[in-house]
């Protein structure tokens, strides 16, 4: 808008015609100002951060689900530890008696 008048034939006449987008051009322009943002980048620029930001993005959420992927095995491997300390004791009547090795010879 702002080029737009410098090339009308009449830059009063434009500008007085636009003056309500003017106004909202200088308020954000104070704004920004104010917030210590005097240049703002180039929309390449921007494009560019968003793509990065998009890229490092889903990487992050491979990395989630990864990580969300070994926390579940491990939540098992926690679940059956707590199940076999809470198991009660063997009694060891129940258990098979121990054999005693045999050798074993032939004969000639």
């Amino acid at each position: 808008m702002i080029e737009d008048c410098k090339s009308a034939k009449n830059p009063k006449e434009y500008r007085s015609k636009h003056l309500a987008e003017y106004q909202l051009h200088d308020s954000l322009k104070k704004e920004l100002q104010d917030l210590g943002v005097t240049k703002i980048p180039s929309s390449e620029k921007i494009q560019k951060r968003i793509e990065n930001l998009e890229s490092e993005q889903a990487a992050t959420i491979r990395e989630k689900q990864k990580l969300q992927k070994k926390q579940k095995t491990l939540d098992i491997i926690q679940q059956n530890f707590s199940v076999l300390l809470d198991a009660p004791e063997i009694n060891s009547d129940l258990l098979p008696a121990k054999r005693e090795p045999v050798s074993v010879t032939r004969d000639k």
